[in-house]
């Protein structure tokens, strides 16, 4: 798992934002949106996992890229979780289902408005 740092972007209304740069190895490296499968809150910091099942820990809470990333292509999940709606395979009144495997809680705060996004009706299961 890499550290890495962000690189400050204006919050965009709609989700035009194609890539996220990161520095690797004091490096800034851009990465598509679309590669990243989710983020976790860590407090004051957050971790993308990538689809390639790499890591990297941000300086910048999840209300940041939530803000930055616009809510088109992300949802907020739960207090800890933002995902990226294209990699969904599935989702319970409990839990979402990704693409990498990974099974992730749904808040009951966020459960309802969930539920009546029409861009998310199609991954309900029963």
């Amino acid at each position: 798992m890499s550290q890495a740092s962000y690189f400050s972007l204006p919050p965009l209304k709609e989700s035009r934002l194609s890539h996220i740069f990161v520095h690797v190895g004091g490096i800034p490296r851009p990465i598509d949106k679309f590669q990243i499968v989710y983020m976790q809150s860590e407090v004051n910091y957050t971790r993308l996992f990538l689809k390639n099942g790499k890591s990297y820990l941000e300086s910048k809470t999840l209300k940041h890229f939530n803000e930055v990333l616009g809510n088109v292509d992300f949802v907020r999940i739960h207090k800890s979780y933002l995902i990226n709606a294209k990699h969904i395979v599935t989702m319970t009144p409990d839990n979402v289902l990704l693409l990498n495997g990974e099974e992730l809680p749904i808040s009951r705060r966020k459960r309802r408005a969930l539920k009546k996004d029409n861009a998310l009706t199609k991954f309900w299961g029963n």
